[in-house]
């Protein structure tokens, strides 16, 4: 059992850097994700469906028969007379009253509608299917703003090494000066410079920590849980831009719903001009009763029968509805190609930046080894005391500027591919 326990206690030490840096590790689709998650929009698509069965839940409900309890009292001035006699044998006249009482319970249903509520069915499934594609077009945004902040986070990072690098190399020389000094080889002064410097680099590497804090906090706002500060990302960024590709952008499926519900509304004209077919049925009491004038006393009546309609000339209003349908249609083809356009345009735009780019970077790396070398011999040169401490001060800082602008082309590379990445949809 100690055997075991020890075996067990030494795999943990021995993996538990590596849990460590699992943990801290995010991958930048993930980042993607979980910003939308806590999104407020996020939760806009479940709203849309609760409403959405609710509609059709309404549509569903015309379909029923209507039922309707109705009454109604009234009283008159006169009523029917005949302005002359009937030559009837003993018919005295109608004896009509002057007040009416009746009240009913009317059922009707709809036998044929020719399709105008599976018609409505569908324009409200496809008006969610649209709602809901617009919805999607808020991930964009979040995207480009997680991109922001992570690659503001590397950045600073890059220049906090950069800065460390610099304030270590400056610290050994420090010590070789002060050599110097007491040795009476180089003056007393060379070392407040140097002094000088270092603390310029300590506020210049505050300045960095703080707007790393600052990045992390905001990216961990925007994700909705607290991320480590020595987080690490993960980014898949391509070593070459991909020569074909299907655009997968929300936009695509925003045009597409669209479509979609304007061939729908077609559907609902299409079936509005078709016949309808109906049945009713009405029974009550009446006083007196509305089917028999002779009968003055409280009556039980009943009615039925079917009902029929067909709107046969609607004076082209249909015709218009399917030309103001087919506009909106042609409207969003438009749009759609421009946008296809306009994303085209970019993809030359991306390749030329990365070629340049990537020159950049290789003519960045031949200055920071010519840099460096002159640096090696301006460290030589100050610890013999033959130049000043600004002199060298100026040739470390002239090397620092350029590893900072090398991290900083590295960095516009990464991020253009992934940019490009996310444009299209890939991402």
């Amino acid at each position: 059992m100690n055997k075991l326990l020890a075996t067990l206690a030494l795999m943990l030490i021995f993996f538990s850097p590596l849990f460590t840096q699992m943990d801290n590790l995010i991958h930048l689709e993930e980042c993607y994700e979980k910003a939308w998650q806590t999104h407020p929009l996020s939760e806009k698509g479940d709203i849309l469906d609760r409403l959405t069965a609710v509609q059709l839940d309404k549509i569903s409900t015309d379909e029923l028969p209507n039922i309707s309890w109705n009454a109604q009292a009234s009283m008159q001035t006169e009523t029917v007379e005949f302005p002359f006699e009937i030559p009837i044998p003993n018919f005295t006249g109608l004896d009509l009253p002057l007040y009416r009482m009746q009240t009913t319970l009317d059922a009707q249903y709809t036998l044929y509608d020719g399709g105008v509520n599976d018609a409505r069915k569908a324009v409200e499934q496809a008006s969610l299917l649209s709602q809901k594609a617009e919805i999607e077009l808020s991930r964009e945004p979040l995207k480009e703003k997680i991109n922001e902040l992570v690659f503001g986070i590397l950045m600073q990072r890059k220049r906090l090494e950069i800065l460390d690098n610099s304030r270590t190399l400056l610290e050994s020389q420090y010590a070789q000066v002060k050599a110097g000094v007491r040795h009476g080889i180089i003056l007393p002064s060379v070392t407040k410079e140097l002094d000088v410097e270092l603390l310029r680099l300590d506020s210049e590497m505050d300045q960095a920590n703080a707007s790393i804090r600052a990045l992390i906090s905001s990216l961990s706002y925007l994700i909705g849980e607290p991320i480590p500060e020595n987080v690490e990302f993960e980014l898949p960024i391509p070593a070459q831009l991909p020569e074909t590709y299907t655009l997968q952008r929300p936009e695509l499926a925003l045009f597409e719903a669209q479509q979609s519900r304007i061939m729908t509304n077609e559907q609902l004209i299409e079936a509005k001009q078709k016949p309808k077919l109906g049945a009713f049925v009405q029974t009550g009491l009446g006083l007196p009763n509305p089917l028999n004038f002779f009968d003055n006393t409280l009556s039980p009546f009943a009615i039925g029968g079917l009902k029929f309609s067909w709107n046969i000339i609607d004076w082209k209003q249909s015709d218009r509805d399917r030309q103001v349908l087919s506009l909106q249609a042609q409207l969003i083809d438009n749009q759609q190609a421009a946008f296809e356009h306009q994303l085209a345009i970019g993809d030359e735009r991306y390749r030329e930046e990365i070629l340049a780019l990537e020159s950049f970077i290789q003519r960045d790396k031949a200055i920071i080894q010519l840099q460096s070398d002159v640096l090696s011999q301006k460290a030589t040169q100050l610890r013999e005391g033959v130049i000043t401490s600004a002199e060298y001060i100026t040739q470390a800082t002239a090397l620092r500027q350029a590893s900072l602008i090398l991290n900083q082309h590295e960095l516009q590379l990464a991020r253009i591919k992934i940019e490009f990445l996310t444009q299209k949809g890939l991402l």
